[in-house]
């Protein structure tokens, strides 16, 4: 999991390194196109999940004969791979940006999207906070979005997570849609409904980065911060879980990031952190998991376990389609002590083989999913949003079936199923794209069952971000929260 949290931070933060215009033949191309299509179609567990196998054949036939004519480069085929596997609708399956041998200047403005439409998330350039972005160098902020989608891998058929990518990313993503400008025409509404246009100039990555800190999103007004780097680095920079109390009304707020730790460290700091709320005798406990990507699982199950009101489960069964891993040679192995082969003789290859996958419906981890004897008894709310994903939301769904509020918007982890075990990454060997694919496919154990296929785990009050709330830095989410404990 070290080693993938180490990729994942070069996948989101530093695209910045080779060239992604070298030229690439034909041939090239579809020897790189072959590749993953063999892997896709002879060991990656949920290609049919989604979209159906005629579907697929006429997207592979259309890439081969059609789609081949107009790929010349790197950055040619990462787009079209981007778009080819965005239809497996998997969070986990992620194509790597191509990188560049120097830093490109970006589009600077740094954007909120609210109601599929983009909003200014700072008052840079001149441009109200909340004023929404009709369209840049004519295209508008519908075709846009539409258009960067792709980029931004999620399950199902969830946007949440999608757009909380594009939003963070915008820049560079607008750079790989459509090439570097040095000015940039934008076309925007005020929050007072007035119409501009300005030109603004491309910034470079450090610079805007710098700004980051100043997103009204990220509510350092609301908390009474002043020192806005420092707030964030403390808060949504934090990946440790952190504790802060509301004396006033006797609750305290445990915002869990991340699940990627130590799996020791983070059970001896949530000890000390449930120790300290039953010393405070607090009645109400609010866990913000919105920002929280996932991880280990046994940190999502240590986590829920002080709050839980019985015993768990957190899957079904998980299955693969493979006993051999296809295009090995391509391959980087990511788990620790196993190789695909390893791993498949422990845990598949005397499991029940069904059809075309070996299904497996014991988990190693069933001992440990009971409440703790230190749990927290008293009334919980639960924080959640599109990137809450992965073992995060396996948390938010453990809540789900035992009842605890949630509050927020839906997760960008599946409801049902999600195809996150056994994580590889390739290399393809012309254009150098490397992919990272998982090969278990995992089906979530759920209570209810009339929740639409494709959709995150749902929030029981649904709370989005408002433009108003935007405008103000209002944590609306955290707000209906404490307005309905003062009520109490």
């Amino acid at each position: 999991m070290k080693t993938i949290t180490k990729i994942l931070f070069i996948i989101f933060f530093c695209p910045l390194l080779v060239s992604g215009q070298e030229p690439l033949t034909k041939d090239q191309v579809i020897e790189d196109f072959t590749i993953l299509k063999n892997v896709l179609t002879k060991g990656y567990p949920s290609l049919y999940e989604y979209t159906s196998k005629p579907i697929w054949d006429s997207l592979f036939t259309n890439f081969e004969k059609e789609k081949v004519k107009t790929l010349h480069n790197k950055n040619d085929l990462y787009k079209s791979i981007t778009e080819l596997t965005d239809y497996t609708r998997d969070g986990h399956l992620i194509i790597m940006r191509p990188q560049l041998n120097s830093i490109p200047k970006l589009f600077p403005l740094l954007l909120k999207i609210i109601d599929e439409k983009f909003y200014t998330d700072t008052d840079d350039y001149g441009i109200p906070i909340g004023s929404e972005i009709i369209s840049i160098d004519g295209i508008n902020g519908t075709e846009l979005r539409k258009r960067l989608l792709k980029y931004a891998p999620s399950d199902g058929y969830s946007k949440n997570k999608k757009d909380r990518q594009i939003e963070r990313e915008f820049g560079i993503l607008h750079f790989y849609e459509f090439g570097n400008k040095d000015i940039y025409l934008v076309k925007y509404k005020t929050p007072s409904n007035e119409i501009f246009t300005k030109n603004i100039k491309c910034q470079s990555f450090q610079s805007i980065g710098k700004r980051f800190v100043n997103r009204n999103s990220y509510f350092s007004e609301y908390h009474n911060a002043e020192d806005k780097a420092k707030f964030v680095k403390n808060t949504i920079g934090k990946k440790e879980p952190y504790l802060y109390f509301t004396d006033s009304l006797n609750t305290a707020v445990l915002v869990m990031n991340s699940f990627r730790l130590d799996v020791e460290k983070f059970q001896l700091e949530l000890k000390a952190i449930f120790k300290k709320i039953k010393q405070k005798k607090v009645e109400h406990l609010i866990i913000d998991i919105r920002q929280n990507e996932g991880g280990y699982p046994l940190n999502s199950i240590n986590a829920f376990s002080y709050i839980a009101n019985q015993s768990f489960k957190q899957r079904e069964s998980t299955s693969v389609i493979t006993s051999s891993l296809p295009e090995e040679e391509y391959s980087q192995n990511l788990v620790n002590g196993y190789t695909y082969k390893t791993f498949f003789e422990k845990y598949y290859q005397n499991a029940l083989r069904k059809e075309n996958e070996w299904l497996l419906t014991t988990d190693e981890n069933e001992p440990f999913m009971l409440p703790s004897n230190k749990r927290f008894k008293g009334k919980v709310y639960i924080l959640i949003g599109g990137k809450t994903f992965s073992a995060g939301s396996s948390f938010a769904l453990f809540c789900k079936n035992q009842g605890i509020t949630l509050v927020g918007e839906e997760t960008g982890g599946g409801y049902y199923m999600q195809t996150g075990g056994y994580p590889i990454i390739y290399t393809l060997p012309n254009s150098g794209i490397k992919i990272l694919i998982s090969f278990v496919k995992i089906n979530r154990y759920v209570k209810d069952k009339t929740v639409k296929k494709g959709r995150g785990i749902l929030p029981d009050i649904e709370i989005p971000l408002t433009v108003q709330s935007l405008i103000k830095g209002r944590d609306s989410q955290l707000d209906y929260i404490i307005k309905q404990i003062n009520n109490k």
